[in-house]
C-alpha cells in the first residue's frame, strides 16, 4: 500500500470512528469504547504515515516539516484537514 493512499484512508476512517464514538459515548449507547479505541488507533496510523510522508518529501524545507510534525501531535484534526485541503499538494 502506498504511503499516500494509508494518509487519507487512515485520516477519514479515525475521523468516521473519533465522531461516531462520541456520538455514542454521549448517548449512552453500548459499543462506544470500543469504537472510540479504534479512532484513537486510526488516528496514531494517521499521524505516523503523514510524518513519513511529510519527512520524505523533497519538495518543502526542513522548518516546514518540523511545522507539519508539532501541528500532526498536537493538533491532529485540524492539522489533517488543512493538510489535505491546501498544504498536501505542496508536499506530495
Amino acid at each position: 500500500m502506498r504511503i499516500a493512499t494509508l494518509v487519507k484512508w487512515s485520516f477519514l476512517v479515525s475521523l468516521f470512528m473519533s465522531i461516531t464514538g462520541a456520538y455514542l459515548k454521549i448517548t449512552h449507547a453500548p459499543g462506544a469504547d470500543i469504537l472510540l479505541s479504534a479512532g484513537l488507533i486510526a488516528t496514531l496510523v494517521f499521524i505516523i504515515s503523514a510524518i513519513c510522508e511529510v519527512f520524505s518529501s523533497q519538495r518543502i524545507t526542513h522548518n516546514e516539516k518540523i511545522m507539519w510534525t508539532i501541528a500532526f501531535i498536537f493538533f491532529n484534526g485540524i492539522a489533517g484537514l488543512v493538510y489535505f485541503l491546501i498544504g498536501r499538494r505542496r508536499v506530495a
